[in-house]
Order: structure tokens, then C-alpha cells, then sequence
């Protein structure tokens, strides 16, 4: 059996080449654009906890994530909460897709010799 990387480079087929190189740039845009639109999207998760209050539950609502290396419970009011959830679901399925793209890029690269 013939590995994928020994083919490319032995034959030297400056087609194939180009097409492999093509797709690394466009893997190294997407991983970019990437970076861009999860800097943008809140970081942590969305929890609420039920409070007692005068023989009233109370619902509170925060939002859990580190800076500096601490942990930080922000308060988040209800009215936020929908938003927050949709960003925060937008930002794991972003990271997913990075970690994809991560591991495309080291795959054409090793096989690019790059």
C-alpha cells in the first residue's frame, strides 16, 4: 500500500500540488474568519439557579466563564437570555468547526512538506 504523502511528491504532479495549495489558503481564510467571529461571541456557559424569596421562587439567570484565570459569574437579566444562549451555541459550533479546519491544515501541510 502507497501512502498519499509518497505519491504527491514523488510523482511531483504540479496539478495535484497546486490543487493542495489551493486548499491550504482557503483552509488558512476560513480558520482566520474564524478567529474574527468567535472573538466576537460571548465565552462560558448560561446557568440559572432558583432562589427562595418571601415564599417566592425566584429565578436567576448568570453566565459562568474565566478572565485572568479566575472564574466570573455574571448576572444576565431575562430579558438577555435567549440572545445570549443563541451566541453563546454559536460560539461552541464555531470552535468545532476551527478545530476541524485545525486539523485540516496540519494534514495539508504534512502532506505539502510545508
Amino acid at each position: 500500500m502507497v501512502s498519499t504523502m509518497n505519491v504527491v511528491h514523488k510523482n511531483n504532479d504540479s496539478v495535484l500540488q497546486g490543487m493542495l495549495q489551493d486548499e491550504l489558503e482557503r483552509c488558512e481564510q476560513v480558520v482566520g474568519s474564524l478567529h474574527a467571529d468567535i472573538a466576537e461571541l460571548p465565552k462560558g456557559s448560561l446557568h440559572q439557579r432558583n432562589r427562595n424569596y418571601k415564599g417566592k421562587i425566584a429565578v436567576y439567570h448568570f453566565c459562568k466563564f474565566r478572565k485572568d484565570g479566575k472564574s466570573v459569574y455574571e448576572h444576565i437579566p431575562a430579558k438577555r437570555v435567549a440572545l445570549l444562549e443563541k451566541q453563546i451555541c454559536d460560539r461552541r459550533k464555531k470552535e468545532d468547526s476551527l478545530k476541524k479546519f485545525n486539523a485540516r491544515l496540519r494534514y495539508l501541510k504534512k502532506l505539502l512538506k510545508v
